[in-house]
């Protein structure tokens, strides 16, 4: 009687994961197999597995469009925002382990900057950005996407760094480390699954954000998402254009998660007892 129940249990288990894998990876496919096929060969119902794959899709965005132009942008907003969300943010988190107060701990449990839509301080925002002369430079999107991800990257790291022994850091103050001594020797060291997390997710949300690029870039600072959105016109779209930029667009960020996936497994324990 067990038995069956348990191989009840593992047939459920295996159908949930294999539609979970399904819904996430056809959405993939039809992007990526859209890239190669000609226009008239995505409009076909049902589509066909089987098709002649074509490079005019990646040819017309990388000789005739400025999506080199809007890739590099893409990246240099998004690993600003990222080195600086993570740096601000894990000096904040040690900055309440070390100074503990309760109103810091409520602020840093409720993430007010989460709680707040980004739509609602758009225009504030950019009456601000456009006052002090930064639309249409890098600074006014990273400053955007850096004031919406920072609340979450704090929460982030005090969560992780609220569990380290406070023993550790007065060890370090004995043999006569000072406090950014000892956060550079040893909180950021046992920081590693944090600092993999945050630069994955913030990443992440900073190359797909649109609303903010948007209304605060120009011609000059355009990033993917914008050109991308371009694509897209009043009476028809460029799907195959849009589906090959999407293709490329996906490659950076699934780079980045495999390269944050081996600090992902490890704990803040094992660091310790390496340390």
């Amino acid at each position: 009687m067990r038995y069956k129940k348990k191989w009840y249990k593992k047939v459920l288990l295996f159908l949930f994961f294999a539609a979970a894998l399904i819904w996430t990876l056809v959405p993939v496919y039809i992007v990526i197999s859209n890239s190669f096929r000609r226009t008239l060969d995505m409009k076909i119902m049902p589509p066909k597995l089987l098709f002649t794959p074509i490079l005019s899709h990646y040819e017309k965005i990388l000789t005739l469009d400025n999506f080199s132009k809007y890739f590099r942008n893409s990246a240099v907003i998004a690993v600003s925002v990222t080195a600086l969300t993570i740096l601000l943010g894990t000096l904040a988190a040690y900055g309440m382990k070390l100074f503990k107060s309760r109103l810091g701990q409520h602020l840093s449990n409720v993430l007010l900057g989460k709680m707040v839509p980004a739509i609602t301080i758009l225009i504030p925002l950019f009456m601000m950005m456009n006052r002090l002369k930064l639309t249409g430079t890098f600074a006014a999107p990273i400053l955007a996407h850096s004031c919406m991800s920072l609340p979450f990257v704090t929460w982030l790291m005090a969560s992780f760094i609220r569990d380290i022994p406070t023993e550790l850091l007065e060890s370090a103050s004995v043999m006569g480390c000072s406090r950014m001594k000892a956060f550079w020797l040893i909180i950021v060291p046992l920081l590693k699954p944090a600092v993999a997390s945050a630069t994955i997710l913030v990443m992440q949300t900073s190359w797909n954000e649109l609303v903010f690029s948007l209304q605060l870039t120009n011609l000059k600072t355009y990033p993917l998402t914008v050109g991308v959105a371009r694509y897209v016109g009043a009476v028809s779209v460029d799907w195959g254009k849009c589906s090959a930029a999407a293709a490329i667009t996906m490659v950076p960020i699934i780079i980045v998660g495999f390269a944050m996936q081996k600090y992902l497994v490890s704990g803040m324990t094992a660091g310790a007892v390496k340390g």
